[in-house]
């Protein structure tokens, strides 16, 4: 089932009320949810081919021996600096595991989900499709812990909609600082920046409303609380310094930029949104593409140097880690 329409059934759960038999989904609901993943499969598809066609024709200059070479010219301070933000940034992922948590009234011990949040979102961010692969991880790292599937996916959807809401605070704000370099990107006038970060910015002015007044959503039938007024302005202002966090890993291991790292910021974060649409693996080729296209003044070189070295921090490293602390977790639940 995917994601999006799963959502009638998982309110469905936490608010007591009786789940539909599989026979009351309509036809026109399937042939809407496949059209979903048509369409989204499609832009990911155009978003992949688009990078590929950018990096051949910016790359094909490039050679391997000056990359390296760039590479081993790295600043050990940079390194150390592109790390500790690195594990900074982790560390407010897993504030908003707690806020997921709390959002669905569930008592879990800080150890264990500090663990199943890290490995969740290290697992979204190397693997993609963010809702099922970090769903999948929770779902076998909480259930020992007395979660019910209806909790577990919220709390998967809680984070992933809280992540959104953090990177449209950081666009919309840099949609005014750094339009030209983003409509550079698409293609348009910075006039059509200004006018998609005036979007995003009301759009979470309203959320912030309607958000922390405690009352219930109706939606399709079935009833969702909002999050109130605390966990409201959290879900839009730990994100948006998690963003920030990893935007300046990779900012501290660039040469010096014509930008400063507020504006470095926001045209990371839409490089990075870019590449979470398009479902590749760690939004890799299209992340790359973004931002060359955003930064046409800073030699290739060094900027494919830092991006890799980048990977290594932010993605690999935390992957190995999120690998064997999983596997841990999981057979000492299984011995139990």
């Amino acid at each position: 089932m995917a994601p999006a329409a799963a959502l009638p059934y998982i309110s469905a759960v936490m608010t007591g009320t009786p789940l539909p038999p599989p026979a009351a989904r309509t036809r026109r609901e399937i042939l809407l949810a496949r059209l979903r993943l048509v369409i989204e499969a499609a832009i990911g598809l155009a978003l992949l081919g688009g990078a590929v066609y950018v990096l051949h024709r910016e790359f094909s200059d490039v050679r391997l021996a000056d990359v390296l070479a760039e590479f081993d010219r790295l600043s050990p301070t940079g390194l150390l600096l592109s790390v500790l933000l690195t594990v900074a940034s982790y560390i407010a992922l897993l504030v908003y595991e707690r806020l997921g948590l709390a959002y669905v009234k569930a008592k879990v011990s800080f150890l264990r989900s500090s663990v199943t949040g890290f490995c969740a979102f290290v697992f979204s961010h190397n693997l993609g499709f963010a809702l099922i692969t970090g769903g999948s991880a929770r779902l076998k790292l909480y259930t020992p812990a007395g979660l019910s599937v209806g909790q577990i996916v919220l709390v998967s959807g809680f984070t992933a909609w809280t992540f959104c809401l953090g990177a449209a605070l950081v666009a919309g704000v840099s949609m005014f600082g750094e339009a030209d370099r983003i409509a550079r990107l698409v293609g348009g006038a910075p006039l059509v920046a200004h006018a998609v970060g005036a979007g995003l910015l009301i759009v979470l002015a309203g959320y912030l409303v309607l958000g922390m007044r405690d009352r219930f959503v109706e939606w399709r039938g079935r009833r969702l609380s909002t999050p109130g007024p605390i966990l409201t302005p959290l879900q839009i202002i730990v994100p948006a310094i998690d963003v920030a966090l990893a935007g300046l890993a990779l900012y501290v291991l660039l040469p010096p930029l014509p930008i400063g790292p507020v504006g470095f910021v926001g045209l990371y974060v839409v490089a990075t949104s870019i590449g979470l649409a398009s479902h590749v693996p760690g939004g890799l080729g299209v992340f790359e593409g973004a931002m060359v296209l955003m930064l046409p003044e800073l030699p290739l070189e060094p900027l494919i140097a830092a991006m890799l070295a980048y990977r290594l921090i932010y993605y690999l490293g935390p992957l190995a880690l999120a690998t064997l602390l999983f596997a841990a977790v999981a057979v000492r639940d299984q011995r139990r």
